[in-house]
């Protein structure tokens, strides 16, 4: 990428950030209805108070820096970044170009604790006509028993669907009729709810958040029809083109290592015998207000957010709940394999897997570096090896989880018809053994760093995004303002960095390999790994680990929308990782007269 293209495109990201979105529909200005809790204004750049609906600046005058987030003084950096990958490969010594820094990311971040154990964090901008409240809680696929696989899906479902005095869906059309959204997401480590609104609706949405934790435990009905819905869902994903190769990978990279080597799809054995009281039991140990993180980030004024919060979230009761025990994951000394057979698959692919160490990890950063040197962007390693020079594969896409415990860092390779996978593997592996014999060069390491930061800072475009990023850091980290110094983090890993875990982490007695065939002719040969090869990822008829498949953000989940069926994965957009999230968007409903919510 040029340096002017770069320039450009990073612009335009930062833009993007100043810009967010247009001003709230009309509606939101209508008087509250009985029993509602009545709006908040918001307030303008000056301070006056002003409506959500009020118009945004001609594109002309608005900022195209992104709130928090500055440039260094001018000079090193703003040299640094339009550095041309010429000058970045040059030697250091006389003439060498000048170390290139980071934008500097300043988001304004209160944190206050509650009585009852709830985290709150604030993170306010005047100039956004939107906001957004995120509630992250302690829960997901790690902490479900071995025998209850998918119970943290399920919950999570039944909880989107309503609370304490609404209804299911009722809340969905009070955010739709207003012109905002509710979202739904359960990780491996955390389970999030996210309601954007125009900035004058805060206490609705902080409303419906706590009606949402003081609901009561899952009812026989609801749990009934999310168990049915489960074992759909699961079904899609098994039959989707690519699904079993991605689960039987985890399996195979964790193996022995519960809270990541089961699907959180679930087993089908499991959703099929699932109970009640395992779903009560799971909700009662983790949606309570000491296992969430409270954040508000967007269009607000702190003071009247938080007695908005203290109105609504203090008399809500502390659950108890054991921590999560973690335990060793067992160590691997020799490369491991499987293969799948999938029926929908039209060519093969390769998927390999690392277990890597854990987020909060130092070298974390520096194999997010690995990764988008060897397949971020068209101008990657593997991506113009593969898919460029030697036109072997369809698409390459290399990721890193940020997940809690053992991560998972891993290279999905979709090849040509015609490609044998014997010779990409080769290709693959080479490439892997470069990184760590020579490392990158300082050109191929700027650019990687520019991508990152591209990523992450567009990332950040919308008040939904950094309530959502704010509340992960905050529960995986235990201090919001860690987001803020992401950058600095990437901007600080060497070719030394690089090069070593490259060495120590991707080798190939730590690796596993997964391929996928497509549907073998009528007397054609098997696959040279099936040969002899008892792991095999093909589904088995009643069920079981290797049955179980979802694709994700690199592998862990899926996504879903509600009313319309079970939904096929999609890739994740995070820059520095890929780890799954299965969610739920809510649909927009025809406007109707609101029920009366009751508040306790």
């Amino acid at each position: 990428m040029s340096r002017t293209l770069f320039h450009r495109a990073l612009t335009a990201a930062l833009a993007t950030l100043g810009l967010l979105c247009a001003g709230a529909p009309g509606s939101a200005k209508a008087a509250p209805r009985p029993g509602e809790p009545a709006p908040i204004a918001a307030r303008s750049p000056a301070g006056a108070r002003t409506s959500a609906a009020a118009r945004p600046r001609p594109a002309s005058t608005q900022r195209a820096r992104a709130p928090g987030v500055q440039r260094k003084p001018a000079g090193s950096a703003a040299r640094a970044a339009g550095a041309s990958a010429g000058n970045a490969a040059r030697p250091r010594g006389a003439g060498a170009p000048p170390a290139e820094a980071p934008l500097e990311l300043a988001l304004p971040i209160e944190r206050i604790t509650l009585k009852n154990g709830l985290r709150v964090v604030l993170s306010p901008d005047e100039s956004s006509p939107t906001v957004a409240v995120a509630v992250t809680y302690d829960a997901g696929s790690r902490d479900e028993p071995s025998g209850r696989s998918g119970v943290a899906r399920v919950v999570m479902d039944m909880m989107a669907r309503g609370g304490r005095n609404l209804p299911a869906g009722e809340a969905q059309r009070l955010a739709a009729e207003r012109g905002g959204e509710l979202h739904a997401e359960t990780d491996v480590d955390r389970t999030t709810y996210t309601a954007a609104l125009p900035a004058n609706e805060l206490a609705l949405a902080l409303w419906i958040e706590a009606d949402r934790m003081r609901a009561p435990a899952p009812s026989a009905q609801g749990f009934e029809e999310q168990r049915r819905d489960a074992l759909e869902r699961r079904g899609a994903v098994l039959g989707a083109a690519y699904g079993q190769g991605a689960i039987r990978l985890r399996e195979l990279v964790f193996q022995g290592y519960w809270p990541h080597e089961h699907p959180a799809l679930g087993e089908a054995d499991d959703l099929a015998g699932a109970e009640l009281s395992w779903a009560r039991d799971f909700h009662a140990a983790h949606y309570g207000p000491n296992r969430a993180v409270l954040a508000i980030a967007g269009g607000f004024d702190a003071g009247a957010a938080m007695a908005l919060v203290h109105e609504y979230f203090d008399g809500i009761p502390a659950v108890t709940a054991a921590p999560f025990k973690d335990a060793p994951l067992p160590e691997q000394t020799s490369q491991r394999t499987g293969v799948v057979r999938d029926t929908a698959a039209r060519a093969p692919a390769i998927l390999y897997g690392w277990a890597v160490p854990p987020r909060e990890h130092p070298d974390h950063h520096a194999l997010a570096v690995a990764a988008s040197l060897l397949g971020r962007g068209e101008s990657s390693r593997l991506e113009a090896l593969l898919v460029g020079d030697k036109a072997v594969a369809r698409s390459v896409r290399v990721a890193i989880d940020g997940h809690r415990g053992p991560d998972l860092f891993s290279i999905d390779v979709r090849l040509a018809e015609d490609a044998r996978v014997g010779d990409v593997e080769k290709l693959i592996e080479g490439e892997i053994r470069a990184l760590a014999t020579a490392g990158p060069s300082q050109a191929e390491l700027t650019r990687a760093r520019r991508l990152l930061q591209s990523a992450f800072v567009s990332g950040l475009a919308d008040a939904s995004a950094r309530a959502r990023a704010l509340g992960e850091h905050e529960l995986l980290f235990g201090d919001a303002a860690h987001l803020n110094g992401e950058l600095a983090r990437c901007f600080a890993v060497t070719r030394e960095d690089v090069q070593r875990v490259a060495r120590d982490l991707l080798g190939p007695t730590r690796r596993t390999i997964v391929e996928t065939y497509p549907p073998a002719a009528p007397g054609a040969a098997p696959p040279p790994r099936a040969q002899g090869h008892a792991s095999t990822g093909a589904p088995q008829a009643g069920g079981g680990a290797h049955a179980a498949a979802q694709t994700a953000r690199g592998q862990g989940a899926e996504k879903a929308t509600p009313g319309k069926g079970p939904a096929k994965a999609a890739p994740g957009k995070s820059p520095a990782k890929a780890h799954g999230a299965a969610s739920r968007h809510a649909p927009k409903q025809k406007p109707t007269k609101p029920a009366k919510p009751r508040k306790k």
